[in-house]
């Protein structure tokens, strides 16, 4: 697999999977902001994991693709 499609299957996990969950957990949170259950903190905190967990698969296709592409020795 070349760093390209890491870097490529990387962008569509975080537009295609953590964006659209980001997004829903964020509309729960706001939509239950006046329950007294404390889901809205709860959806809040866990889409800020979700969002930590993102980043995580983002760096780790980055160092990936790093480790596969090659030197550049053009000096």
């Amino acid at each position: 697999m070349t760093a390209e499609t890491i870097l490529l299957f990387a962008l569509r996990r975080m537009f295609w999977v953590h964006m659209p969950v980001v997004g829903l957990l964020l509309l729960v949170s706001w939509l239950s902001a006046q329950w007294p259950t404390g889901v809205s903190a709860l959806a809040a905190l866990v889409a800020f994991a979700w969002v930590v967990l993102a980043l995580g698969d983002w760096i780790t296709a980055e160092l990936r693709a790093d480790r596969l592409a090659p030197a550049d020795t053009a000096a």
